[in-house]
C-alpha cells in the first residue's frame, strides 16, 4: 500500500509473513516491524504495543478524565483517524465528539467529508459537520485571490485555529484531542528554534492548558507516536483513509525538517525520540522561566468575533484575513458552459480556450513547467476545458496562484466539447 500526503510525502508497506515467530507472543507468524524497535511481530501484538504506547502517554501528562467532552477534528487523514479510532477502543466509555471542518476545497472537501461520515457510523461515534461556505459564504479556495495565494497553508490554519475555538465552545468540549504525532512535533520544534520562536516552542507541550475559563484543553495522544508507525497501523487495520491531497498542500519548512530527520533516522533510530527530550525536559522548563516568557503580550478579546488576539489592535487574525476576502467581487474559478459564452462576449480576442485532454501530465510536473506551457497566454484570459471537472479546477487552482487569469468551464455540451476539441488553434 502507498499512502501519498503531499509533494515528495511518500509512506510505502508490503506486509509479509517472516519464517519465524513473533518477537513478543512467540506464538503467530511475525508480519511486520516495529521500526522504533527494530522487533518483528505479529498483527494482534504490533496493535497491542501501538495502544499502550498511546495509553501510557495519555496516563502520564494525565490528559483525559471519566467526565471529559472529548472532541476530536477529523481531516480524513491516517493521523486523526487513528486518533479516534484508538481513543473510542482504549476508553469506550468517554464522551467522544468527532467534528469535520468542510472548508469548501472544492472537490477534494466532499470526498473527505463522505470518508469521515463513515468512519463515525462505522464507530457509532457522533460527527458534528460544519461546512465553511454554508455557515460564512467563502471557501479557503477564495485565497488565491488575495496575496495568500501563495500561502492558503497559513490562512487555512487561522481560520481553523478560529473554528476549533468556536466549535467547542458550541459543542461544550472540554478537551480537543488532536493528530499532531512525534514527528510532526519535533520538526515544528526544530523549526521554531531555528526561526528564534521560543514562546511557540513552549505551547507545543503535550497538553496545553486554556488561557481563558470555559476554553477546551488541547491534547496530544500521539505525542510519542512515529508518523510511520501510525501508517502501518492504517495499514495492518484495514482502516479507510483519504489517499488523496489537499490541492493547497505546502512543502513547508517543517517537513523539510522531517524529511532530513527521517534521513537522520537511519543512522540512530532513536533520534527523535532524543530530541524530543531535550526540548520537553530540558529547553522548554528554561524558556518557562524565563522572565521574557513571563512578560508576553497579554491576550485579549477580538473586537469582531469575540475569540482570543494578541493583536494589539484586538482583530484577530482570522478576521483580517475575512476582511480580504469581503473587499473581491468576483471569486469564480469554474463557469458553466452559459456564464462563459457571456463573459466572453466582451472580450475581443483576448482570450484562449486549451483542451486539456493529453495534458493532465502538467498537474503532477514541476512549476515551471507548467508555466512555460501556459506562458504564451500569460496576459490573456484562460479558458480551460476538461472531461474530468475536478482536473480542470485543479488547473485554474494552480494557474491563478501563479497569476495567471485562468477559470475551469463546466457542463459544457457534448457537441460544444467536440467542437472545441477539433479546433486546430486549441
Amino acid at each position: 500500500m502507498k499512502y501519498y500526503k503531499a509533494e515528495e510525502e511518500i509512506f510505502e508497506l508490503e506486509l509479509k509473513e517472516y519464517p519465524f515467530f513473533c518477537k513478543f507472543c512467540k506464538k503467530e507468524k511475525a508480519i511486520i516491524e516495529i521500526p522504533s524497535q527494530k522487533v518483528k511481530v505479529c498483527k494482534n501484538c504490533y496493535n497491542t504495543f501501538f495502544e499502550n504506547r498511546i495509553k501510557k502517554t495519555i496516563e502520564k501528562y494525565k490528559m483525559l478524565k471519566p467526565q471529559d467532552k472529548v472532541g476530536v477534528f477529523l481531516s480524513g487523514g491516517k493521523d486523526s483517524s487513528t486518533l479516534l479510532i484508538v481513543l473510542k477502543k482504549l476508553y469506550p466509555d468517554i464522551n467522544l465528539q468527532a467534528i469535520f471542518l468542510n472548508l469548501g476545497i472544492r472537490y477534494y472537501s466532499e470526498k473527505v467529508e463522505n470518508l469521515v461520515k463513515n468512519l463515525c457510523q462505522n464507530l457509532n461515534v457522533p460527527l458534528y459537520i460544519y461546512n465553511l461556505p454554508q455557515k460564512e459564504g467563502y471557501r479557503i479556495d477564495d485565497f488565491v485571490f488575495t496575496h495568500f495565494k501563495n500561502k492558503i497553508c497559513s490562512a487555512c490554519g487561522a481560520i481553523k485555529r478560529y473554528l476549533f475555538s468556536k466549535i467547542a465552545k458550541e459543542l461544550k468540549l472540554t478537551v480537543i484531542a488532536t493528530g499532531h504525532h512525534l514527528d510532526d512535533i519535533v520538526s515544528t520544534m526544530l523549526t521554531l528554534f531555528f526561526q528564534g520562536d521560543f514562546s511557540g516552542i513552549a505551547k507545543l507541550e503535550p497538553v496545553l492548558q486554556p488561557f481563558f475559563p470555559n476554553q477546551a484543553k488541547k491534547i496530544k495522544p500521539l505525542y510519542t507516536t512515529p508518523e510511520k508507525e501510525i501508517f502501518y497501523y492504517i495499514v495492518l487495520n484495514e482502516i479507510p483513509v483519504g489517499n488523496f491531497t489537499c490541492p493547497h498542500a505546502e512543502i513547508t519548512p517543517s517537513k523539510k525538517i522531517k524529511k532530513i530527520l527521517t534521513d537522520l533516522e537511519k543512522e540512530n533510530r532513536q533520534i527523535k525520540y532524543q530530541l524530543l527530550s531535550v526540548f520537553t525536559k530540558k529547553l522548554i522548563p528554561l524558556i518557562k522561566s524565563h522572565p521574557a516568557y513571563k512578560e508576553e503580550k497579554s491576550l485579549n478579546i477580538c473586537i469582531k468575533c469575540g475569540e482570543i488576539t494578541s493583536a494589539s489592535d484586538n482583530i484577530c487574525s482570522r478576521c483580517k484575513k475575512v476582511e480580504l476576502l469581503n473587499k473581491i467581487e468576483d471569486k469564480a474559478l469554474e463557469l458553466n458552459y452559459e456564464e462563459f459564452e457571456d463573459f466572453v462576449k466582451n472580450l475581443d480576442s483576448n482570450w484562449v480556450l486549451i483542451d486539456l485532454k493529453e495534458k493532465e501530465h502538467l498537474l503532477n510536473e514541476s512549476s515551471k513547467k507548467l508555466i512555460k506551457f501556459f506562458k504564451p497566454y500569460r496576459n490573456k484570459y484562460i479558458f480551460l476545458v476538461s472531461s474530468d471537472p475536478e482536473i480542470g479546477y485543479l488547473f485554474a487552482l494552480k494557474l491563478r496562484k501563479k497569476r495567471f487569469k485562468a477559470y475551469s468551464i463546466i457542463k459544457i455540451p457534448e457537441k460544444e466539447y467536440l467542437e472545441f476539441h477539433n479546433r486546430e488553434d486549441l
